[in-house]
């Protein structure tokens, strides 16, 4: 393979991660002035920029999250509960204050301190677009009572979401994913290098992938009947038998699509090869097949099951079939984002066409 063909290969349309932000957030909807701007990108940071100014401009206008914040002051005016030990270690007394702790409604919390310490470290970029740079910078004024903050993994798994700030997830999940920074190579013509690609489902590309087929179902399979969701699977066990089941690990699938009598459980892989190695010989991952297979032998489904392991690809196209004795099959396939938009979604219509409306293209 010469180095062109490898530098292809690595390689995804910055545009396709707008689609699929777009699809996994099923609120955002494609700006199609953001969608052509995307086209001429040169860095990932220019997508996650232009996103989160378009999104903090709704948030701004609904107004910050705000929470109660435990505060420790001195002062001549007695509020919530008094510190007599603090206050008698401070010498509070001798300037007539004590020392006191008391809960106040403020928008300094963790939420706005990321947004902030996010549009800090963008500004401060030197490679991103200056115009991005010059609409970061008009925010400014609207965070000048929030901290900033040194932003680290547990910075984003200890937030505490609920119905008053779920408004915040797509501005602070483009936060994450600037800060995970999981698309450090670029070049001039608006493709990145996707050098992270790992086994692992923390990874937030791998969840934003997961996302994104799900809901992709969700909005563009228009048929009576047909349904996309994700569900719990149940190990089927012996219930005469007193099973210790407090142990066993759960089945919570990524994608299960249903229509009449069929059922295919799908579980999305992000990985950079869907080979290992043994021997000296390609295989595919052992894991991944006994989970799909675990799933669909242990479905409750009243019909048809089948399953897909769906893995992202940069430019491989394969697809492997089997079908086990009692019926069922199993998919192995790729789905490649170094393409147009418009490949990728007939690419996707032909797992369903295939498995539940049996239709062959």
């Amino acid at each position: 393979m010469s180095e062109n063909e490898n530098e292809i290969i690595n390689k995804i349309p910055i545009k396709n991660i707008y689609y699929l932000l777009s699809y996994a957030y099923t609120y955002l909807k494609i700006d199609e002035d953001v969608l052509k701007e995307s086209e001429d990108f040169r860095h990932a940071e220019d997508l996650f920029a232009r996103i989160l100014i378009n999104s903090l401009s709704s948030l701004i206008k609904s107004g910050f999250y705000r929470n109660y914040i435990v505060q420790n002051d001195d002062t001549s005016i007695i509020r919530g509960k008094i510190n007599i030990s603090e206050s008698i270690k401070r010498q509070t007394l001798v300037n007539k204050r004590l020392n006191c702790s008391y809960d106040e409604f403020d928008k300094n919390v963790k939420f706005n301190q990321i947004i902030k310490s996010t549009i800090q470290y963008l500004i401060e970029l030197q490679n991103l677009d200056k115009k991005l740079i010059e609409d970061l910078k008009k925010f400014r004024p609207y965070f000048q009572d929030i901290s900033l903050i040194k932003l680290t993994k547990e910075t984003f798994r200890s937030l505490k979401w609920n119905k008053n700030n779920k408004f915040y997830r797509l501005p602070i999940h483009i936060c994450q994913l600037i800060y995970e920074n999981k698309l450090p190579e670029d070049n001039k013509k608006g493709k990145i290098r996707f050098k992270s690609f790992r086994q692992d489902k923390q990874n937030e590309y791998a969840k934003l992938y997961e996302k994104f087929v799900l809901n992709f179902y969700k909005k563009e399979i228009d048929k009576k009947g047909f349904k996309a969701h994700a569900t719990k699977i149940n190990w089927k066990l012996d219930e005469s038998f007193n099973n210790d089941t407090k142990h066993l690990p759960r089945m919570n699938t990524d994608i299960t699509l249903e229509y009449e009598d069929k059922q295919l459980i799908i579980d999305t892989k992000f990985y950079k090869n869907i080979f290992s190695s043994y021997y000296n010989s390609e295989i595919y991952h052992s894991n991944n097949l006994y989970q799909i297979f675990t799933y669909i032998q242990n479905s409750d489904f009243d019909g048809e099951i089948n399953g897909v392991l769906l893995y992202a690809s940069l430019a491989e196209d394969i697809e492997s079939e089997f079908k086990l004795q009692d019926g069922k099959r199993i998919c192995i396939k790729t789905l490649n984002l170094n393409q147009d938009w418009k490949y990728i979604d007939r690419d996707l219509r032909k797992i369903v066409n295939k498995y539940l409306f049996n239709k062959e293209d």
